[in-house]
């Protein structure tokens, strides 16, 4: 009772909090952290000058290139592109924007101002006077020091979809037990992959889908999208949770060390080398941040991170992989204070441009983690 009561509390303050409410109490520290959720890792802050500068998430895909033409005003709390968009949009509007462009996503208004109150938690929490009957431990909403709760979806949605062993993966080598233990499923309707995710209390707490539909991955410019199973979809903030880490967190404990690659094949690839010492996790993207590392380091007791992200380039000599290198360098750089990192890098063109370090099999694997380059 006590806990259906605290549901309802925290449910009553986060629909008595209004937009106005957030807008007028947003500071440029909670613009930099709400950006800092979506993977930005280049922001300039200028309080003197009352604005705050980032990449333009508002029409370019998080994993590209960007010009710093997005600007954040302290005056009237409002972000303003000066290049394609030309206009000015609120914070829960960017987030929208943002989530179109790189995840091919719509998201309703009231999906975008859920997402801000669960990043700028203590905002949402920060005004007695409108709940003084209530006594709320915030404690656990201290959005720096701590993830995020997640919703959590109801776990007999996966009954909706078949358990079934995809020859397509099974002819790409992930093992029909990892599968199993992953609980992949599949969507005959949608001719889909079903891939659920689970944070590290294994609460299942989102459900994407690799689509088999040529026109759909055409449309969405990308295979791996949220499930909607009638009028729901089954998303959630890739930012603050890692796949497998559920799956993974006794080999992560174990070794003290964890893999972070970038999409869900990769972890089962490893779970069917290692099993139950993988210490692999994907990051669903190919940027990792600092709720990440904090799940890693605070949470599981992790001291070494290795990034191995995939090969976006076909000679390491070329300027396009020394642009992308000095990318991984830039972020293993920012949190190296928190643990030891390294990256995996392929001198020996091993892998083709595209490939994950997991996808030619464990032997290319293990040489390529050998020659990891370490950050000092």
């Amino acid at each position: 009772m006590i806990e259906t009561l605290q549901y309802q509390d925290d449910e009553l303050i986060f629909n008595d909090v209004k937009v106005r409410d957030i807008i007028e109490s947003i500071t440029m520290e909670d613009v930099k952290t709400f950006l800092e959720s979506l993977g930005v890792d280049q922001i300039i802050m200028c309080p003197e000058k009352g604005y705050l500068i980032c990449p333009t998430i508002c029409h370019n895909p998080i994993n590209e290139e960007a010009s710093m033409k997005l600007y954040w005003y302290q005056d009237n709390k409002i972000f303003r592109c000066y290049t394609e968009c030309n206009e000015a949009m609120s914070i829960f509007t960017l987030y929208q924007k943002f989530m179109d462009v790189s995840y091919g996503q719509h998201v309703e208004f009231y999906e975008a101002e859920d997402y801000v109150k669960k990043c700028l938690k203590h905002i949402v929490y920060s005004a007695p006077e409108r709940h003084s009957s209530l006594e709320i431990d915030t404690s656990k909403y201290e959005f720096n020091a701590n993830l995020p709760l997640l919703d959590e979806y109801p776990s007999t949605v996966m009954d909706c979809f078949v358990k079934y062993h995809h020859p397509l993966w099974l002819h790409e080598g992930i093992k029909p037990e990892v599968m199993d233990k992953f609980d992949i499923r599949f969507s005959i309707g949608q001719n889909k992959i079903v891939i659920p995710h689970y944070d590290l209390e294994g609460r299942l707490i989102g459900i994407r889908g690799r689509t088999l539909n040529p026109d759909e991955i055409k449309e969405f410019k990308g295979k791996y999208r949220p499930m909607q199973v009638g009028n729901i979809i089954y998303s959630h903030p890739l930012t603050f949770n890692l796949y497998g880490i559920h799956e993974h967190q006794e080999g992560i404990r174990t070794r003290r060390s964890a893999i972070i690659v970038e999409g869900e094949k990769s972890v089962l690839f490893d779970d069917g080398f290692y099993g139950d010492l993988s210490n692999t996790v994907a990051c669903c993207g190919s940027s990792f941040n600092k709720y990440h590392v904090n799940l890693l380091t605070n949470y599981l007791g992790v001291n070494e991170i290795t990034i191995a992200f995939d090969k976006e380039y076909e000679d390491w000599r070329s300027e396009k992989a020394k642009a992308y290198r000095e990318k991984i360098e830039a972020a293993c750089n920012k949190y190296k204070g928190f643990a030891q990192f390294s990256f995996i890098w392929d001198y020996d063109n091993l892998l083709e441009e595209k490939d994950s370090p997991f996808d030619k099999g464990q032997a290319v694997f293990e040489e390529l983690y050998r020659n990891r380059v370490k950050v000092r």
